[in-house]
């Protein structure tokens, strides 16, 4: 992941957020959990790409971050840990009324898919294991596709 400057080609960020959270636009408040920030990256990584906006409240208001710093922490611990393979992602600051945006830029990857890894613990052998699934973006929502299709996605793609 790289900390950029902001892209010359990036939507102006009023309106992104005016438009509302979409297929390839994702709203969040705040992070904190890297297994779930790791959701959407990973769907917009499968899907048509994304970016997702950080210090953005679900109703479109813009609430900013603390600390650029502690976010993009989340957001790299998210892609290196909870994502496989590693999608390609960009970051940039926004600033709006002395308020800081942080955006998550992921291109559609030319690797797909991009598992989401979590952690479970087996129910017939109470060991924690590794649960893999594929999410797409469908809509304004990051949705696990079933394991048949994230088959047909994978060999589609030529993976092994």
């Amino acid at each position: 992941m790289h900390l950029i400057r902001r892209p010359h080609s990036a939507r102006p960020l009023l309106e992104l957020v005016g438009e509302g959270e979409g297929l390839y636009t994702e709203f969040k408040r705040k992070v904190h959990s890297p297994q779930k920030i790791a959701r959407p990256i990973a769907a917009f990584a499968n899907t048509g790409g994304g970016v997702m906006l950080i210090g953005i409240d679900d109703d479109g208001s813009i609430v900013g971050i603390q600390s650029e710093k502690e976010a993009l922490e989340v957001v790299y611990e998210a892609i290196r840990h909870h994502i496989d393979p590693v999608p390609d992602v960009d970051a940039y600051i926004e600033m709006h009324r002395r308020r800081m945006v942080l955006a998550i830029v992921v291109p559609e990857s030319a690797r797909k898919p991009h598992f989401h890894l979590s952690t479970a613990i087996d129910s017939n052998t109470g060991k924690s294991c590794t649960v893999r699934k594929v999410y797409f973006r469908e809509g304004s929502r990051s949705r696990a596709m079933t394991d048949e299709a994230a088959f047909r996605m994978k060999s589609a793609a030529g993976c092994r």
